[in-house]
């Protein structure tokens, strides 16, 4: 048996793309014939464990959170890759909706006409929904029907019929069973979440770790990672 074959890492990722890692981790197991642990977390709690000490070998989690990594010595200064832009999405029960609506107005509608509306209150999309009722004019008008849950519980209160409507990046909202897209947040208001990979400073495993960071920002993926409503985007 090999050494790869004697060899697991761990990956520490964003839960926002859960379902796309459980995709494409398979391959790499075949191709490199290492065993890859997976623990999943929202975005700020990611961050705050990191910077507490906690060991691993390649990171998934918001640009912003790895400069202060970087900075803080937490992970290694020549690896940060981007991996995913997601827009904030808003998803609601049902079969999906002949047009997903993007534009400032019809948003600020649907918004305004809701119900409930659940949201992640400890996670990114959580905070970047708030920022963005913030920017539109409608804390004050939906404060009263705001729904803050744990991580990954929006899509399946919204499914279950327990809200009208769940925020979350648009790749949970696609991949949650019962659940589809009905709107994404506007453009213009620069809401879209970005993720990128990382490396522990002491990693034991640094040639397998840049494998998977390779691996999973290799273009190949990027057809399918679309079909998710994910793009990739250029580290400025």
């Amino acid at each position: 048996m090999s050494t790869s074959d004697q060899t697991a890492i761990t990956l520490l990722s964003a839960i926002a793309v859960h379902a796309e890692i459980e995709e494409l981790l398979p391959r790499f197991r075949r191709e490199q014939g290492v065993e890859v642990r997976v623990n999943y977390d929202v975005n700020p709690s990611i961050a705050q464990r990191v910077m507490a000490g906690e060991t691993f070998d390649v990171g998934l989690n918001n640009p912003w959170y790895v400069e202060e990594m970087i900075a803080s010595g937490r992970v290694i200064p020549d690896v940060h890759v981007p991996f995913a832009r997601v827009p904030l999405a808003i998803g609601a029960a049902g079969l999906p909706a002949k047009d997903i609506v993007n534009s400032h107005e019809a948003v600020s509608a649907l918004l305004a006409g809701s119900q409930s509306i659940a949201y992640t209150d400890t996670g990114t999309s959580g905070k970047t929904f708030l920022r963005a009722i913030e920017l539109m004019g409608l804390k004050h008008q939906i404060s009263d029907r705001l729904r803050p849950m744990g991580a990954g519980q929006p899509p399946i209160a919204a499914a279950q019929g327990q809200v009208q409507y769940a925020i979350a990046p648009l790749s949970r909202i696609i991949a949650a069973p019962g659940v589809s897209p009905v709107a994404t947040f506007p453009s213009e208001l620069n809401l879209d979440i970005d993720m990128s990979l990382f490396i522990h400073i002491r990693t034991e495993h640094l040639d397998l770790a840049r494998q998977l960071v390779r691996f999973l920002s290799d273009p190949s993926h990027d057809a399918y990672l679309q079909s998710h409503g994910i793009s990739r985007y250029a580290q400025t």
